[in-house]
């Protein structure tokens, strides 16, 4: 039996204390092969840490939401303003504390002609070490009419 995961679950027959290898209903070598397919389907849909697969549960916890709810690991937060000054915000960094070793997301604006509207929006997602290796960036370009957003594309490298 091949495995019906994530489409459906899975219905296994547990052996008993009275079953041999290799009775028919529960035969050992079946269970082993169901059981693997069964945990390589989970695998699939859980993702590797910063999977491309945007269908896994790691691509849509991790950079999806990491990137709606800003950052919910991050223990400190740094924002720089346009020329130094608030409100216009210029770049936002969640670090995993105040001492600023360890980098989670970095939150690029870039303004056009309208200042207070950003063109491009920027993340840079990194891997939570001290080496601050950048794994994903997605960039978001908006267009306006005026002060209202028309529409939004975003890459995702």
């Amino acid at each position: 039996m091949a495995t019906s995961f994530p489409t459906a679950l899975d219905s296994y027959i547990n052996p008993t204390g009275t079953n041999h290898l290799d009775d028919a209903p529960v035969l050992h070598s079946a269970q082993h092969s169901n059981i693997n397919d069964a945990v390589e389907a989970i695998e699939a849909k859980v993702g590797i840490d910063f999977s491309s697969v945007t269908n896994t549960l790691d691509f849509i916890t991790k950079l999806l939401l990491m990137t709606w709810l800003q950052h919910q690991d991050g223990g400190y937060r740094e924002i720089t303003y346009v020329s130094g000054n608030p409100p216009i915000v210029s770049t936002v960094i969640w670090y995993t504390t105040s001492a600023k070793t360890i980098k989670l997301v970095e939150k690029i604006y870039t303004y056009g002609s309208i200042k207070i509207l950003p063109t491009v929006v920027t993340l840079k997602l990194y891997d939570g070490t001290i080496a601050n290796v950048l794994k994903r960036t997605i960039t978001d370009t908006i267009i306006y009419d005026r002060v209202f957003e028309t529409s939004r594309s975003r890459i995702i490298t």
